[in-house]
């Protein structure tokens, strides 16, 4: 098993105020955004502002491709995660991005370990100009 994704959540931006956070989104060998959300503004179990991540039971998950990510085709990121139970969680809300709202602990662990494995056994997902443009930097 992989880390538990929830020693990864960075916070962004809280304001307890009005109970929102946000935490940075983890980026999956520059293929894809892995943004994992919970406060009063996201579908998370409690939809509330807790300190302890461990006691929330479900999150807001939402999964985009980065720039230079193939999204059609045989070597689309979309095509690659097919096989997943777990896809069929998210709603499209672009062609870049979808979004899946309480989300299980466990599912959200299973989606990061997937994708993570996923980007790295298809590094040809990342197009050939978005590869150049890493090889320069």
């Amino acid at each position: 098993m992989a880390e538990d994704f929830r020693t990864l959540l960075k916070e962004s931006m809280k304001d307890e105020a009005h109970g929102e956070r946000w935490f940075e989104d983890l980026d999956i060998a520059g293929i894809f955004y892995l943004s994992i959300q919970a406060s009063t503004l996201h579908d998370s179990t409690p939809p509330e502002l807790l300190d302890d991540v461990n006691k929330y039971t479900a999150f807001q998950v939402i999964l985009q491709t980065k720039p230079g990510v193939a999204i059609c085709g045989r070597r689309s990121a979309w095509d690659q995660l097919t096989p997943f139970d777990w896809l069929p969680l998210f709603v499209e809300e672009s062609p870049i991005q979808r979004l899946a709202a309480n989300v299980p602990v466990s599912m959200v662990q299973k989606i990061y370990e997937d994708v993570t494995a996923c980007a790295a056994a298809h590094p040809e997902m990342l197009t050939n100009k978005h590869l150049a443009s890493i090889k320069v930097l």
